[in-house]
């Protein structure tokens, strides 16, 4: 298979499995007055989230496929209180995620932590006004200030070309398809032209509280620590860490299975990862993936982060250009910690960026 397609498939593949296009038609209950207030993306049939309880009153808030969300958040439900931990991908998923709140409690969200600047975990933080204070290391929102959420490789692979190439694929299945399946197909694509015209229309909010190392607040009984353990998927990763309850919130700086690698550190990423396994906690709620218990993640992703740089710096010495270095990557050696690597090759965007460490140009 060329480099091409299965960038193309690579792209499709995560659409769909991040969530980004499935999303399902609305009936026309939903007035003029109604669908004017809702922001782009927001159309929905049933429940865009399913909100899994793992301790008492904080909840794992996972997409259904009802609605594009692209990561999951966290819910804690306070004495008088709400926290939204990650807005994800868009205004539209994030005001969804705040309506169904309410079916949990009538408190209000007070505080929006972002555990980073990825557009799939921030971007929705625009619907929540003035009343709410959003919570972000100084590193996320300088990025975000600056713009960086809407532009570079992530962006541009999974927004700016992925979401035309959903569109594409699906104009293309439309006009192959028999009627008894184009009314779903046209449906899709309704959606998918919605949801690129949303994303056109974002207007990006930075944290309007920030911090460099740890920042604690204290809600009713609850502790709630914020702690930027160092440098891993990004420069600025909040880890979101609750003593009582014995748990974290990772965002994507430890996930259920390999975390993006094309904005990371991943001379550091490690020695944070070992930081994270000194505090005393037992459940991680990751931003991708499910929530699972215990430390053996760890051990699996930091032996993974250090083979992917070791076989990069190798490429990298020997002149091979990122794009192609990436073919040559051979990560099957972890396939019993994550079965979804099946052959060699890797996303390039992580290769340039092990690239960019060695050459001093990373950010």
């Amino acid at each position: 298979m060329s480099s091409l397609r299965r960038h193309r498939r690579l792209v499709l593949a995560f659409l769909a499995a991040a969530g980004v296009m499935a999303v399902a038609a609305s009936p026309a209950v939903h007035g003029r007055a109604q669908d004017a207030a809702r922001p782009a993306g927001s159309t929905y049939t049933g429940k865009a989230f399913t909100f899994n309880e793992v301790a008492p009153g904080v909840f794992h808030a996972v997409g259904t496929g009802a609605l594009a969300v692209g990561c999951n958040a966290s819910v804690i439900v306070n004495a008088d209180d709400v926290m939204v931990v990650d807005t994800n991908l868009s205004p539209g998923a994030a005001w969804a995620l705040r309506e169904e709140i309410k079916a949990l409690t009538p408190k209000p969200v007070r505080y929006v932590v972002n555990t980073h600047w990825h557009w799939d975990h921030a971007h929705g933080n625009q619907i929540y006004g003035p009343d709410v204070t959003v919570i972000g290391h100084e590193y996320t929102r300088a990025k975000l200030a600056a713009g960086d959420s809407t532009r570079g490789r992530s962006y541009d692979m999974f927004i700016t070309t992925g979401l035309p190439a959903r569109i594409a694929d699906l104009k293309a299945k439309i006009s192959a398809a028999t009627p008894a399946d184009r009314a779903a197909l046209q449906t899709q694509l309704s959606i998918a032209e919605t949801q690129l015209a949303g994303s056109r229309a974002l207007a990006v909010a930075p944290p309007t509280l920030t911090f460099t190392d740890h920042l604690t607040l204290v809600r009713g009984g609850r502790e709630i620590r914020l702690l930027h353990l160092g440098r891993a998927h990004t420069g600025g990763d909040v880890v979101v860490f609750l003593p009582k309850e014995r748990l974290v919130i990772t965002g994507d700086l430890l996930v259920e299975g390999t975390s993006y690698i094309g904005d990371g550190f991943t001379a550091d990423w490690p020695a944070t990862l070992e930081r994270l396994r000194a505090l005393d906690y037992d459940v991680t709620l990751p931003g991708h993936g499910t929530a699972f218990r215990g430390k053996t993640k760890i051990d699996q992703f930091e032996s993974y982060l250090r083979d992917f740089r070791r076989q990069a710096e190798a490429l990298h010495k020997a002149g091979v250009p990122a794009q192609d270095a990436a073919a040559k990557i051979d990560m099957r050696a972890h396939a019993a910690d994550y079965p979804a690597i099946t052959a060699p090759g890797v996303l390039w965007h992580g290769v340039a960026r092990v690239y960019e460490e060695l050459e001093g140009r990373a950010q």
